[in-house]
């Protein structure tokens, strides 16, 4: 059984088999008729193609009752390939190493070193990581002319003169077939395309193409840019259908910068997300200011071919207190990666002497070191172990602690809450958190800011322990729970789904009359709202709230109302009587 796509321009089905078992065309007719050849659909069913002078749109994939034609493929340790783009640009997969090389038109020449691998299994695993060498016909290759773009190191491999991918809308073949479930929830406002059995998946397209959304009915619903994933099929790019009526990658982030004039003028900090994703109209691609640095993080293969135009965008932009050539870092965080060591985390421009170590960003008078992922290349992380989108409630609970008293910091992490809550004139401030590495960078970053260390006091506990192990008549003027969605706590696992409503009532059966608890949750599935469940909260423990308020991110964590997975964070502010 072979498995193949077809190249970037419609070819007869007797043209495909043809070429793929290098026969002629009347015999490869022969087997077409006789049922050999069919259409496999996302959801694995087949769909029998017996016309011999049939077209096949481009990208599609399929599947054939034939034995593998016998290929001279290369005994050396160390060849080349050609595949389509790789997001990574080297890695280690099961028994082989790889190197991107040299890239062209979407399509990448990568050195392969086996290192215990056989090339049977190198190769089955570049079509999981959605790289199949071009002419494998066995691994879901794209079946370009010439055959199997694999050699020995040194030996020339030519780079297909076809296209080897569907063109991007305009183009007629650049249609995404969608279900009337798909339409409803775009027209609810949701940006993400989900694979189900009518809305086909994307991934005959290379990712990123523009692509025209079409329902059952022939009615365009707007462009997408194609992602391929398993379960998301695109994201999408506008409701308009003509691409010349689109907003293109500059206007869009120069909306996103407009969006941000306010903060960036003010210039109180060098911390600022420049670009939110979905919400800025860039779906899958964030950037950070981060002092001296921009940090690119990308978790949409959608946004691949995004970066290198909006990157220069913002270069352009001159950024007041960035250098004209700044040091930029990326950070692919996708949703879809194949097992293996990839290099993920990279510097892209600028010089390495220009990051410091520690690398120290600041908020008005605050001081607070990132992380922009470099130490651990492979391991990709989207935070920078200071979140950034909780600028605005630092500044609501330093408006709160100038009233002094003392206050808890809950799963303190580094420490951006209790160095506002010092500096805002708290009387102490105690910061709770399992991590010992936490705990360390925690009084760094009050250490940076030159705050009074005499006002503070690190606890090194699980939050829920810490509460149950108080003096009964403790209590505290403000409260700060801001946890997880999930983690190991020692040998009680926390989830947030579970734990946070119990954990609420004891945080606010410790308030003092008048105080505050700000409550906090990533995890954006639960059925109620957090209002209603520090209401309920409060009531399991009898304590009356005078006020509960939202407590959002600031302007520069924009959110779409219809797409919560891209809100950072869901949190109330809430006083006590």
């Amino acid at each position: 059984m072979l498995r193949f796509r077809a190249p970037g321009a419609p070819l007869t089905t007797a043209f495909l088999v043809a070429r793929a078992l290098g026969e002629s065309e009347a015999r490869a007719g022969e087997r077409v008729r006789a049922g050999a050849l069919a259409r496999v659909h996302a959801a694995a069913s087949e769909a029998r193609l017996n016309q011999p002078a049939a077209e096949v749109p481009p990208g599609t994939l399929l599947q054939l009752d034939a034995r593998a034609p016998k290929l001279a493929l290369p005994a050396a340790a160390a060849c080349e390939a050609l595949v389509p783009a790789l997001p990574w640009r080297e890695g280690r997969g099961d028994g082989f190493a790889f190197e991107v090389l040299e890239e062209r038109g979407g399509v990448a020449r990568v050195g392969l070193a086996l290192e215990g691998a056989d090339l049977a299994r190198a190769r089955a695993w570049l079509a999981a990581a959605g790289a199949a060498v071009l002419g494998d016909v066995v691994n879901g290759g794209i079946l370009v002319a010439g055959g199997l773009r694999l050699a020995e190191l040194g030996v020339p491999l030519p780079f297909p003169d076809e296209a080897v991918f569907p063109a991007p809308a305009p183009a007629p073949e650049a249609t995404l077939r969608i279900s009337g479930g798909t339409v409803r929830a775009l027209e609810r406002g949701h940006p993400w395309l989900i694979a189900d059995r009518e809305t086909e998946r994307g991934d005959r397209f290379a990712p990123g193409t523009l692509v025209a959304l079409v329902d059952k009915d022939g009615r365009t619903h707007g462009l997408a840019r194609s992602e391929g994933a398993s379960e998301l099929a695109a994201v999408m790019w506008s409701p308009r259908a003509r691409p010349r009526e689109v907003a293109s990658i500059e206007e869009r982030v120069a909306r996103a910068l407009a969006r941000r004039a306010p903060l960036l003028d003010a210039g109180a900090t060098d911390a600022v997300r420049l670009i939110h994703g979905e919400a800025d109209g860039l779906p899958g691609f964030a950037v950070d200011r981060l002092g001296p640095a921009l940090r690119m993080l990308v978790t949409s293969r959608a946004a691949l071919p995004l970066r290198e135009r909006a990157l220069a965008a913002l270069r352009a932009a001159r950024l007041p207190g960035l250098a004209a050539d700044p040091p930029v870092i990326e950070v692919l965080h996708l949703r879809e990666r194949p097992p293996g060591e990839l290099l993920c985390v990279r510097q892209l421009a600028g010089e390495p002497a220009a990051l410091p170590a520690p690398l120290v960003v600041r908020e008005g008078a605050l001081r607070f070191e990132v992380e922009l992922g470099l130490a651990e290349p492979t391991r990709p992380r989207p935070g920078v172990g200071f979140f950034l989108d909780q600028r605005d409630n630092r500044a609501r609970l330093a408006r709160r602690a100038a009233q002094g008293g003392r206050h808890l910091n809950l799963f303190a992490h580094t420490g951006g809450f209790s160095a506002a809550l010092l500096a805002g004139g708290a009387d102490e401030v105690w910061s709770v958190d399992l991590s010992g590495p936490y705990l360390a960078q925690l009084e760094r970053n009050l250490a940076h800011s030159a705050l009074p260390l005499a006002r503070h006091r690190t606890v090194r506990r699980e939050a829920r322990r810490f509460l149950d192990e108080l003096e009964p008549a403790e209590r505290f003027a403000g409260i700060v729970l801001d946890p997880p969605t999930a983690a190991a706590s020692g040998r009680r696992f926390w989830s947030v789904r579970r734990d946070l409503e119990p954990l609420a009532a004891a945080a606010v059966g410790r308030l003092a009359p008048g105080g505050y608890l700000l409550l906090t949750r990533q995890d954006r599935a639960g059925r109620a709202g957090l209002d209603q469940l520090v209401t309920r909260a409060a009531a399991s423990v009898r304590v009356r709230l005078a006020a509960i308020e939202p407590a959002r991110p600031g302007l520069d964590f924009p959110a779409l109302r219809a797409f919560p997975e891209g809100a950072p964070f869901e949190a109330v502010l809430a006083t006590r009587e």
